[in-house]
């Protein structure tokens, strides 16, 4: 399933302040694939569907933090 940007910033942060973003889901994203991703910028986990969204592509348990 791909969430869209808009669904995420409405699900986790207040998006009624004035600095969340596009631009501060980006640095979230980036942040979290430098964390879960062995090549943060070959991801295989977090992946961007180009125009929708973000789509999670592994298990519940597929990553070990």
């Amino acid at each position: 399933m791909v969430l869209s940007r808009t669904k995420i910033l409405e699900k986790l942060w207040d998006v009624t302040c004035d600095f969340v973003n596009d631009n501060t889901l980006t640095v979230y994203i980036k942040r979290l694939r430098e964390k879960i991703e062995d090549d943060s910028s070959h991801p295989k986990y977090i992946l961007t569907v180009r125009g929708l969204g973000y789509k999670w592509n592994g298990s519940e348990n597929s990553v070990s933090i």
